[in-house]
């Protein structure tokens, strides 16, 4: 039967049963994935321009994207709740607004503003997902479900690239106030938008259910919910490598193999770039095995093998190098969509969304923690190449857990 939307009138305008369909969700919320990334990163872009006029020292937009994911771990554990009671079109619509007041709080409110605005762009953050994995769990095929979670998945690399590409010129067309104060607006009209998938999204949604009693659902999900344990600490050990590898590739290749800036960066985002391509073969590769610990397994062996290799960098050349950097971007970088879709796929019925938010929540501590462990490592060993190598027993622990975990979480 098609679904009517309120028009604001209290009347009920055409039906738009396309809503409903799978296509327009997965646009919707690849669309929403984009601008809450956009948004995560919108500050660390501007960091040259915006802390100075903060009284900060640009470093310390370090601790700010710490503050974010950390917020975004806490809200991705917590989610089930708001899930429950106002279904995902509302989530995202909270998502992307609380990430438009947290550029107004940056503008607006100096250092205080941006601390606050940190927590508020990891709420959005943190939201995003478990709304999204709860719609496209719903409507994804089971013999297309990895592919359908790796294009979502795209929208991660898609609003990085467009923070680097549109802010500073916006930046330097505006100030970094007006940047921002566009990025808002933007945010906001995403947001009324999103309104429009409310009905057709409500398939789960339990409207007289209280927030706070589903809030404990992601860390159910996580002790009762076979395998899923296991999915949140690939999750974890994965993100956590990837970050370290985004954030000290170029560090690396500056101080340790006597790369410029310049050639060094476009090595950083030739791998970011290799990865978002990667979601989708991997998503495939996936589907075609039907079997996606098996897909994560095979990723985790190959980052591996390529993190070893990293100590023999500085006297390969440059061919080589990036080479194994696009190695290292199609598999540290590319294993999203297909967690993702596994957890969908190990949820309960019409808990995909919980599920996906205890896992994120592990995901999301890794971000924190995995720079961080690869700093402690090269000031134990004096290198950025071999702390890499060192760091690299994370995605090894990981494969062994997606191996080991295949035989308990086969497709059924």
């Amino acid at each position: 039967m098609a679904l009517a939307e309120d028009d604001g009138t209290g009347r009920a305008s055409r039906p738009r049963p396309w809503l409903g369909g799978l296509a327009a969700a997965l646009l919707a919320t690849t669309l929403a994935q984009a601008l809450a990334t956009l948004a995560v990163f919108s500050l660390p872009v501007l960091a040259p321009l915006v802390a100075p006029d903060l009284g900060v020292a640009p470093h310390w937009i370090g601790g700010q994207v710490a503050a974010v994911y950390l917020a975004a771990s806490a809200t991705s554990l917590l989610s089930a709740g708001a899930l429950r009671r106002h279904g995902s079109a509302r989530c995202t619509q909270l998502a992307l607004a609380a990430a438009a007041i947290a550029c107004l709080l940056v503008t607006f409110g100096g250092l205080p503003g941006a601390l606050l605005g940190a927590g508020l762009t990891g709420f959005g953050y943190g939201l995003t997902n478990p709304a999204a994995t709860e719609v496209l769990a719903r409507l994804a095929p089971a013999g297309r479900r990895n592919m359908v979670f790796a294009v979502k998945q795209t929208g991660v690399p898609i609003g990085g690239a467009l923070a680097g590409l549109l802010l500073p010129s916006i930046a330097q067309a505006l100030g970094w106030r007006g940047a921002l104060l566009a990025l808002a607006a933007v945010l906001l009209l995403a947001a009324l938008v999103a309104g429009l998938f409310h009905r057709p999204w409500a398939a789960e949604r339990e409207a007289g259910k209280a927030t706070r009693r589903g809030a404990g659902g992601g860390w159910r999900a996580l002790r009762e919910q076979p395998g899923m344990a296991g999915l949140a600490a690939i999750s974890g050990l994965y993100s956590g490598f990837q970050l370290a590898l985004g954030a000290m590739t170029v560090a690396m290749l500056v101080e340790e193999a006597g790369w410029s800036p310049v050639a060094a960066g476009l090595v950083a985002s030739v791998t970011q770039a290799v990865g978002a391509g990667a979601r989708l073969v991997w998503g495939g590769v996936a589907d075609r095995w039907r079997d996606g610990m098996r897909t994560l397994a095979t990723i985790g062996a190959i980052t591996l093998a390529g993190g070893v290799l990293l100590p023999f960098v500085p006297s390969w050349p440059p061919a080589a190098v990036i080479g194994l950097f696009v190695v290292l971007g199609g598999s540290a970088t590319g294993w999203n969509g297909v967690l993702m879709a596994e957890a969908a796929r190990l949820a309960a019925p019409g808990r995909a969304g919980e599920a996906t938010g205890g896992v994120l929540a592990v995901a999301f501590a890794g971000v924190v923690v995995g720079p961080s462990l690869l700093g402690l490592l090269v000031g134990l060993v004096g290198s950025y190449a071999l702390a890499f190598a060192l760091l690299a027993g994370l995605p090894a622990i990981g494969a062994v857990i997606a191996w080991r975990g295949r035989s308990r979480t086969a497709e059924r």
